[in-house]
């Protein structure tokens, strides 16, 4: 009788140690910058520090082929910095525009009073495409991957129609900049 507990005692410190070891060898999802949306993230550093960050930028197409970038550019610094977004299909330039960011701000991108439109205008990108978006501030610059939707998805219809936009930034303050430019 004593070999069997002694046998289930072992088993179930041996599970104990399984079960929590999960937490103790992977790290923490959160302590680190990841893809939780459906846009895509960029940063820009200066000297090895954060300087600038793109969240979530993603195009969202209208029915009438107008399009709208949606997402949100950070700034990581004490001073404000004036960002270059320029949006590139196939090697030409869709659109190109500036967003003045705040000390330490975020400034939302897309339709409405708390965000600052970049001009597209009409374009023959097809939902589900990728285009490319290349972000310059202070002489640092990046090239990602830019997705392209449509408003399928009812958030996105509500963001193009300057609707809250939910999920289409990273929080923060907002502000407008009178230099953006269309392409």
């Amino acid at each position: 009788m004593r070999r069997p507990r002694l046998a289930l005692t072992a088993a179930a410190v041996g599970l104990a140690f399984a079960a929590s070891g999960c937490s103790y060898i992977n790290p923490v999802q959160t302590h680190n910058f990841y893809q939780a949306a459906d846009g895509t993230n960029a940063n820009l550093e200066e000297a090895g520090q954060l300087m600038v960050g793109v969240r979530n930028a993603i195009v969202v197409v209208q029915d009438d082929g107008s399009a709208v970038l949606i997402g949100a550019v950070a700034n990581y610094t004490t001073e404000e910095v004036t960002v270059e977004l320029e949006g590139l299909s196939e090697g030409t330039v869709v659109f190109a525009g500036r967003v003045a960011v705040p000390a330490e701000s975020t400034v939302n991108l897309g339709v409405g009073e708390d965000a600052q439109q970049i001009q597209i205008g009409q374009i023959d990108v097809p939902a589900g495409a990728a285009m490319d978006l290349s972000i310059t501030a202070n002489g640092q610059s990046t090239e990602i991957t830019l997705p392209v939707t449509d408003t399928t998805l009812e958030y996105y219809e509500d963001a193009v129609q300057g609707g809250s936009g939910e999920g289409a930034s990273d929080g923060g303050g907002s502000s407008q900049d009178e230099s953006t430019t269309g392409a």
